[in-house]
């Protein structure tokens, strides 16, 4: 029998909708498989040392300077589009290399950035559009300068040792953040920047760091008095927090979540290094002036 005109069919009315396909894998999944491949490979390096940390490393600050350069400038684009639109942001990957080898390249870094910014920063666009010039200026201050130094501290005396430490120390502090925020967080942090950081969540996360790199410090047997260790140890854990907040701070400017989907269930190598870039060069400096 013919359907009355304008009346829905009701086979159609009865049919389920279709079926969402589910998830392969779910976010929790994802995290572990990527840590699983990238912590063995992370500490293997670590601990040759040498070319193969430094080609590590330089890797880290290729991908992660084109993380920063996409997220300021093509957010809704795919990330190869940087490499055609800002060709500058391979250097902080030669100079985290270079490091290695002469530690000059972070001079050649820092005139690179201060020449970019100058374009970046004239009063016409006579060098073309300014933000490119900008972001590519910063990007190697924020990552390239950072990542040569973390090369350089690998490569001082004892460079293993530091490196263990000051990365340890580091997860410890975003540790015990976050358990002391979860348990006791009362009193927002910095919420227009990150609304889930509390000042119980942060003191927490102080004392960890703390009582971390003195324990390190124990453990790897560096021959470094607790005297001469506070000087890092009372002020890394405020700048590893700091470093989170900025990277955050970052993100919300720029209007994405993450800073890519590089490291499944990570987010991108950014979101992983947002305290490491801060910690580990101050950490160089430290060893420089108090222990070496």
């Amino acid at each position: 029998m013919e359907q009355d005109a304008g009346l829905p069919d009701p086979r159609l009315a009865a049919a389920p909708p279709p079926a969402t396909k589910p998830a392969r894998f779910s976010n929790l999944q994802l995290r572990l498989m990527t840590a699983s491949i990238g912590l063995p490979l992370l500490v293997a390096v670590i601990w040759v040392g040498g070319w193969p940390f430094a080609v590590v490393a330089a890797a880290i600050a290729l991908l992660a300077a084109a993380e920063f350069t996409h997220g300021w400038l093509l957010p809704t684009l795919p990330i190869r589009y940087v490499f055609a639109q800002a060709p500058l942001f391979g250097a902080s990957g030669l100079m985290t290399l270079g490091a290695h080898g002469d530690e000059r390249y972070i001079l050649a870094g820092l005139l690179l950035a201060a020449l970019a910014a100058g374009a970046g920063y004239a009063p016409s666009n006579i060098f073309g559009p300014r933000k490119p010039w900008r972001v590519q200026a910063w990007s190697l201050l924020y990552v390239g300068v950072p990542m040569a130094m973390i090369v350089l501290t690998r490569d001082v005396e004892q460079g293993r040792k530091w490196v263990f430490l000051g990365i340890l120390a580091t997860f410890a502090v975003d540790t015990g953040a976050y358990a002391t925020g979860r348990l006791f967080g009362r009193h927002l942090l910095a919420p227009k920047v990150s609304p889930k950081k509390t000042w119980e969540g942060a003191i927490g996360g102080y004392v960890a760091g703390v009582a971390a790199a003195f324990a390190l410090n124990a453990l790897f047997d560096t021959g470094v008095p607790a005297s001469t260790l506070a000087h890092f140890a009372l002020v890394f854990p405020v700048l590893s927090q700091l470093g989170d907040l900025f990277e955050s701070w970052m993100k919300r400017r720029m209007g994405i979540k993450d800073s890519s989907g590089l490291l499944p269930g990570h987010g991108g190598f950014l979101d992983r290094l947002d305290s490491v870039v801060v910690v580990l060069p101050f950490l160089y400096l430290f060893l420089q002036v108090r222990v070496l």
